[in-house]
């Protein structure tokens, strides 16, 4: 085979693949993650329960990929939206504010999400699903607090790690408020206090990184 009919069934079997993981989203998001089957999705995506099983060997390693497929999206519309700012403040305000805002638009997509979570909390062969997802989310969060602080010098990577951490934990939890019981006026002023105490906890580790401990000696030069 030559490269050029190589690349075409390299590029015929990828859009096979994105294929089913839309095909797997539809079907999840209709009937849930337990009781969707791969012979649902393969109905769903239109393909043969055989070209299913040709590209994903198991129904798990099927659901990390539409996981990692959600990831990838949140991520990018992430960053598109979140753009260059002054300081460590201005960019957990411009980050939660975009979160939040990709977040309430997508608002099956994010239910798909926590039940691929409880999903794979409760199996043994998808016990990476979780621990993936909320590392790439915290990832994310403090890749884009790191090109702020790499230039202001407020915060080391370990302070980034920690505020992300803060972040994620505090907008999963005003999503769930918001899927459990709708309330816009409530999430947005949720918001806005998950903003100021997340920038509050910031400034708290750059004091922190900036005082000399006791027994010790700032330096000039």
């Amino acid at each position: 085979m030559t490269t050029a009919g190589r690349e075409q069934v390299g590029a015929k079997g990828e859009r096979t693949r994105r294929q089913i993981i839309e095909g797997a989203l539809q079907a999840l998001g209709t009937g849930g993650v337990a009781a969707t089957t791969t012979r649902d999705i393969a109905a769903g995506a239109g393909v043969r329960l055989a070209t299913l099983h040709y590209h994903f060997d198991s129904k798990s390693a099927l659901l990390l990929a539409v996981l990692e497929h959600l990831i990838d999206e949140t991520t990018s519309a992430l960053r598109e939206e979140t753009g260059d700012t002054a300081d460590i403040a201005a960019c957990i305000r411009e980050s939660l504010h975009a979160g939040w805002r990709y977040l309430t638009l997508t608002l099956e997509l994010q239910i798909v999400q926590y039940e691929l979570t409880l999903y794979a909390l409760r199996r043994d062969d998808a016990a990476g699903l979780a621990a993936y997802q909320y590392d790439a989310y915290i990832k994310l969060y403090q890749d884009i607090l790191q090109g702020v602080a790499a230039r202001t010098g407020e915060l080391d990577a370990a302070g980034c790690a920690d505020v992300a951490r803060f972040m994620l934990a505090g907008i999963d939890g005003l999503l769930l408020q918001e899927l459990a019981k709708p309330n816009k006026a409530r999430s947005s002023r949720g918001i806005e206090a998950l903003i100021a105490a997340t920038q509050g906890f910031a400034s708290g580790l750059a004091n922190d990184r900036e005082t000399p401990k006791a027994g010790t000696r700032a330096t000039r030069g």
